[in-house]
């Protein structure tokens, strides 16, 4: 009798909770419910991860799979030749710092990496300025802000890859607001998930200016504001023969710039000998100005 009882009451003890499958990874709830990536949906479950995480965290969720892509292409088992690991490349220390774990772990690095971005956007005000964080450190971000620093050539290049706005412009006002999207036709987690499965991305627009391939560069500065004024006071000699024509303000790198570059402020031209014509009346006219080619 009393064998019975026991056996009866061993059977209506609850059982253990189901496991997570071995092959699914999942985040913590730190900040809200778990999201779990499994091995055999990864592209699918990665998508939803990425636009989960996005709103959770207050992000643009194009923005994000394009900076994860840029990162990783989406190998949870990236690593790169700083020790940068995972899928959103997190080396050991900022890991440490941001209070990951596991940055082998897609869903846990996911998570951290939106977290992360989101906090930077709103420090600094814009995604572009983020990136600049998430790629080069807070410290070259700050810098850059601050004019007393310029960016690695990766960084300059990752920034411009991911939002098809060069750098210089994420500092300047207005901020920038470049279409972001994955695709134009498709919404987020069909892009997202033909840009995993296809291994494609689709093409930014440009953000540089059309230009002629002439021009008679007449100041620069270190942003387009200060390129504009040097500009007007530097051609008051000779504004009865520029008239209303506007510069253009191209953008060229410099190791003597605190900011990497600076702005030529320069008048365009369809030819050369057109350029250095006009830049001869400038001259005459009491201006200084050099002809070069806008490459």
């Amino acid at each position: 009798m009393l064998l019975r009882l026991a056996l009866l009451l061993v059977m209506l003890m609850p059982g253990p909770a189901l496991a997570t499958p071995p092959d699914t990874i999942c985040s913590t709830d730190k900040w809200g419910p778990q999201v779990c990536i499994r091995k055999a949906h990864f592209v699918y479950d990665t998508c939803t991860a990425l636009q989960t995480f996005a709103k959770r965290h207050g992000l643009d969720p194009h923005f994000f799979a394009r900076l994860i892509w840029q990162e990783s292409r989406f190998d949870p088992n990236a690593l790169s030749h700083a020790n940068a690991r995972g899928i959103a490349q997190f080396i050991p220390s900022t890991a440490k710092l941001r209070g990951l774990s596991d940055p082998y772990n897609p869903a846990e690095a996911l998570d951290h990496s939106a977290q992360y971005l989101a906090k930077m956007a709103r420090r600094y005000g814009n995604l572009g300025l983020a990136a600049i964080g998430y790629n080069g450190g807070e410290r070259r971000a700050e810098g850059l802000i601050a004019g007393t620093g310029g960016l690695a050539q990766e960084t300059i290049d990752y920034v411009r890859i991911i939002t098809g706005v060069p750098y210089p412009n994420w500092t300047e006002k207005p901020v920038p607001a470049p279409d972001l999207r994955l695709s134009k036709d498709l919404p987020f987690d069909k892009a997202c998930f033909d840009l995993a499965r296809n291994r494609r991305m689709t093409a930014l627009k440009s953000y540089l200016p059309k230009v002629k391939p002439w021009g008679i560069q007449m100041a620069f500065g270190v942003t387009k504001k200060a390129s504009l004024a040097k500009f007007k006071a530097q051609t008051r000699a000779c504004t009865g023969l520029i008239g209303k024509e506007e510069p253009d303000l191209l953008f060229q790198k410099s190791r003597a710039s605190p900011k990497g570059g600076y702005f030529m402020a320069r008048l365009g031209r369809e030819s050369r000998d057109a350029a250095w014509r006009d830049c001869a009346k400038f001259k005459k006219a009491g201006c200084i100005c050099a002809v070069y080619p806008n490459d």
